[in-house]
């Protein structure tokens, strides 16, 4: 039984990273407008991994707290998938992400301590749900390969209004999920 546990375990975060790091997604429709002026002027300053301005703000709020959404910034790593109804805990398979405020992220994946795949890029926030990765750069130290041209990937996210659990949807419906165990170093 354990057995078929762990390959169930193994299986699933294979599937995950080769599902999120190896096809390559057509790129929206929306992404082909450009800002307006305005917009231009604050983009040069924009954090790249922060959502798209909207232009709906709520009347007469004030807030204590910073206004917006958590930014997806620091290190997660893997904890958890849910398919079907059934939640599998990870154990011996880890998944971590690295998100820089700069809009860059890198990914390593290893099963009891051994990496077996790695990739890195940029990445960027498209409201309300979509995380486009934009991999330049796959493989382990050892065997790196420059994607030329980069592999564009879409995935539906969500994230914690604290920004500490990350939660990252399969195409088929099956939820990884992420915690933060580093925060970004404040600059």
């Amino acid at each position: 039984m354990k057995k078929a546990h762990f390959a169930l375990v193994v299986l699933l975060g294979l599937l995950l990273v080769m599902h999120t790091g190896c096809k390559t997604a057509d790129t929206p429709a929306t992404n082909t407008t450009k800002p307006s002026t305005a917009d231009s002027a604050n983009s040069n300053t924009a954090n790249a991994n922060q959502p798209e301005p909207t232009a709906t703000k709520e009347a007469g709020a004030t807030n204590s707290k910073p206004s917006g959404p958590a930014e997806l910034s620091g290190v997660y790593e893997s904890r958890e998938v849910h398919d079907q109804g059934v939640v599998t805990l990870i154990t011996h398979l880890k998944t971590v992400w690295r998100f820089s405020t700069d809009g860059t992220y890198s990914r390593v994946s290893e099963v009891k301590g051994k990496p077996y795949h790695a990739d890195s890029g940029t990445f960027r926030i498209q409201p309300p749900d979509k995380l486009l990765l934009t991999i330049q750069v796959t493989g382990l130290k050892t065997q790196r390969k420059i994607q030329n041209p980069p592999l564009s990937k879409t995935h539906t996210f969500s994230l914690s209004p604290d920004g500490d659990e990350l939660r990252l949807t399969s195409e088929k419906g099956s939820v990884g999920i992420f915690r933060r165990v580093a925060k970004p170093k404040a600059q």
